[in-house]
């Protein structure tokens, strides 16, 4: 049985603050934050949506909020297995294209610590071209 997600609940002031920390701590201008989020500001406060519009902004702004807590080889592996299990491309394929050996690929999945960086360095490029082509492909959620 798949595991389930907690989807945690913030109100306005959260909303606010995690605003705040994209462009103080991360220096993200709010012309980049209300491009990204689809959003007016004047500079200073953002117009925070409501209806379908407030899904997707919130979606995008927790995504940002949460980079700093993600473990990098944790993101890729989940990349990787959308390829290889929704797209089906093999790790042989991978490989190729990352110009490693097939069970450098096999060793990243199964998380072992042996993979060296070089080795994840390739394979992490490799990885966001390929799901960057294949975005638009994938089936909807």
């Amino acid at each position: 049985m798949p595991e389930m997600v907690k989807i945690k609940m913030i109100g306005f002031n959260e909303v606010e603050e995690i605003l705040s920390t994209l462009t103080g701590d991360f220096g993200m201008s709010t012309e980049c934050l209300s491009n990204l989020l689809g959003v007016k500001n004047d500079g200073h406060k953002f117009e925070i949506p409501t209806g379908h519009e407030y899904h997707s902004f919130m979606f995008l702004l927790l995504m940002l909020d949460n980079i700093v807590n993600e473990e990098p080889d944790f993101k890729f592996k989940a990349f990787l297995e959308v390829l290889i299990e929704v797209h089906k491309l093999s790790a042989n394929t991978i490989a190729k294209f990352a110009k490693i050996k097939e069970q450098d690929v096999l060793d990243f999945i199964n998380g072992t610590n042996t993979v060296p960086i070089e080795i994840k360095y390739r394979l992490a490029s490799v990885i966001m071209t390929l799901r960057f082509i294949f975005k638009a492909v994938e089936p909807k959620i």
